[in-house]
Order: C-alpha cells, then structure tokens, then sequence
C-alpha cells in the first residue's frame, strides 16, 4: 500500500468498541482517526474525513450499521461489520461489505481480516483496466500497464471483493474488475464450482475435502452451508468432522 488506511470504529458497546481500537493500533499503515458510539455522529464525522476503512456494528439505536452501510455505498470506504448477530450475515454481503466477523473478536479472526484487506487494496492499486475479456477458455485483461492472458487451466480459485474478482493461479494473484458471479458466468462449463458466496473452484486443483473446508494450492477454502451437498457429490467422498 502507498499510504497509512484511515479508520474508524462504530459500537455502541465501550468493552467491544475497545476491542477493535486496541486491534487496529497493532497494525502499522492503519491510523484510528475516529470512535462512535452511534451512528448519526459518526455519519457526520464520516462525510467530513471519508476515512479508508469502517468498522462497525449492527444493532445499535436510532441508525443500526446496515442502515449507515447504506447511506455511504456510493462512497470507496472499506466495510467491516462486527457483530454478535450472524442472522445479518447475508444482509451485509448484498450490500458489498469487505467481511463479517462474529463477536467476540478474536485476535487470530481480526488478522485474517487485515491480511485480506492488505492483499485487496495492493491489488485494487494495479487493477488499472475495466474490461475482462473472455476468449477460448482464456480471461484476458489488464494488470496495471501489462495486458494479462490467463489460461482457465491455470486458475486455481477465484475470491469475490465485493465488485472486484481475485483471480489465484500457482504463481500469481491479479484482481479485475468484475463480480465473482459475472465471471463464473463465463468460466467453461463443468470444471469450475461455487463453494462458498467468496469463492469458486477449479475441480481439477483440489488437493483435500472435508465437511468444513477445501484444500486448493497451498490454501485452505471454507465451504458454505449451501454448497455443501454439491460439494460432496463432486468429489465422491464422505466428508469427515
């Protein structure tokens, strides 16, 4: 990243809302510029600073955090929901939020969501070009001022980023502009699968399968409840706890 990502924290609960403060503080590039325990001054501190990234709860009063989400998707700020209430999960994925995390945050959870957030904003910086091109069973597209042609054969798993897609091949990751869902569309029939609302898989790739989780490469994938019986029929295998 080019620049220090400025935050802010969003929860009416002092212990929760300390939480995160004292998390963000650990990680160098990301500056706490702000801490509410309502939405309504947060919204105003938030059309002054437009910070980089917000973390946020749900259920608070007057404004619940879906509602602020809402009120600021025209804008580029990264969401983070943080909450006790995984029924809002689905919720917060249509309206494009970066990731959920369930309370009470854990350190090991809170890191994972950096390392995500650090991977997709160095990749958004060179995702200089807005057409993917798909050809043959090729994905064609620009990577800062280099035109990049991709084989499908070459994909191992492709993660959604809210309007953006990371494509994951053995020797590089690349980021384009386009939903997860729009590029699956295009992918060659029968030798890619959706195992979760974040990822789709190259059948071919799979190196382990478990009721949980996919192994793909050197990563480990979280499979979905709703793709979980496709899941095991593709692969043949009984998944074990």
């Amino acid at each position: 990243m080019t620049k220090h990502l400025s935050c802010i924290v969003i929860d009416d609960d002092p212990l929760d809302r300390l939480a995160v403060e004292t998390e963000i503080l650990n990680y160098v590039g990301f500056k706490l510029i702000g801490s509410f325990d309502n939405c309504m001054e947060a919204l105003s501190f938030y059309d002054v600073h437009m910070p980089d990234v917000l973390f946020v709860d749900i259920d608070m009063p007057e404004v619940n955090g879906l509602d602020f989400i809402r009120s600021i998707n025209q804008f580029n700020s990264v969401n983070v929901i943080i909450s006790s209430h995984p029924e809002y999960a689905l919720q917060g994925f249509q309206l494009k939020v970066f990731d959920f995390i369930l309370k009470p945050l854990e350190s090991g959870r809170f890191d994972s969501t950096i390392r995500r957030l650090k991977d997709f904003l160095q990749l958004k910086e060179k995702a200089q070009a807005y057409d993917v091109l798909f050809e043959n069973e090729k994905v064609i597209f620009k990577d800062g001022h280099n035109l990049v042609n991709i084989n499908a054969n070459e994909i191992l798993y492709l993660e959604a980023y809210g309007d953006y897609t990371k494509i994951v091949t053995e020797k590089k990751s690349h980021l384009t502009l386009t939903t997860l869902s729009n590029f699956m569309e295009s992918l060659p029939t029968g030798k890619f699968m959706r195992i979760h609302r974040s990822y789709v898989i190259a059948l071919n790739k799979v190196n382990s399968f478990n009721v949980k989780t996919i192994g793909i490469g050197i990563d480990i994938l979280p499979v979905g409840k709703t793709y979980l019986r496709e899941a095991k029929h593709a692969f043949k295998v009984k998944p074990y706890a």
